[in-house]
């Protein structure tokens, strides 16, 4: 088994976002609202098992906005993506693993992002900083996320790498899509009012946010036995 980066690594930043139209926004308030108007108690998230398998015939959807139109909360989806910022290419080239799932006022993202032999503490820095801020230049994050979604309680991200079965002979392997979350960092409300954004600010930069994550994030996990078998 070989590994692969993903091909949005080699291409440009997507032109910046465009505003969410005022319709689009409303149908995702109400969305948040009313759907789960219902539901139980808010508890602390479950996150998802470290390894997952896609499988190959539907590792990348071709469908050109990516959810299809009866997917649960998809205005809501398609708004938190923007707010983010985090997924720079479009279908057919956007792997089915990057995704985003919401339920009990939790809005959870998972990003192929590789290693690439990169410290954990930089892995860190960067995941703190584009849940916080957003990814890209016009993103404004959870930020965003919590002003303009009242009933919102956390939001989680995890990256995840994709090993690719590679060809059998001269035949293309059919076996499915390996995915393995190494790092989820998770925010809630009240983790984000007591955050000192300038601070985080700082250290991201400096790739350097060991003390600011651990004390602020109220969710950190790191799949240690993935990250020591990647790093022989």
């Amino acid at each position: 088994m070989r590994h692969l980066s993903p091909q949005h690594n080699t291409h440009p930043l997507k032109a910046p976002l465009k505003v969410m139209s005022a319709w689009a926004l409303i149908w995702a308030l109400l969305t948040c609202f009313l759907t789960h108007a219902s539901a139980p108690l808010w508890a602390e998230p479950q996150i998802s098992q470290d390894s997952t398998e896609v499988s190959r015939a539907l590792a990348f959807p071709e469908r050109p906005d990516f959810y299809a139109p009866d997917e649960p909360d998809r205005a809501l989806k398609v708004y938190a993506e923007q707010q983010l910022g985090l997924y720079l290419v479009d279908p057919p080239r956007r792997h089915a693993s990057e995704r985003v799932d919401y339920g009990k006022e939790h809005l959870h993202f998972h990003l192929w992002r590789p290693i690439a032999e990169r410290p954990l503490l930089e892995l860190w820095s960067e995941a703190a900083s584009w849940l916080v801020f957003g990814r890209v230049k016009f993103s404004t994050g959870a930020r965003g996320l919590f002003s303009d979604l009242p009933a919102l309680r956390r939001v989680t991200l995890s990256l995840h790498e994709v090993l690719r079965p590679g060809e059998e002979g001269r035949r293309l392997s059919k076996k499915p899509d390996q995915v393995h979350i190494y790092l989820t960092i998770s925010l809630t409300r009240e983790d984000f009012e007591r955050l000192d954004l300038q601070e985080l600010k700082l250290c991201a930069a400096n790739a350097s946010c060991s003390r600011e994550v651990r004390s602020s994030f109220s969710l950190v996990k790191a799949n240690s036995r993935y990250l020591k078998r990647r790093a022989r």
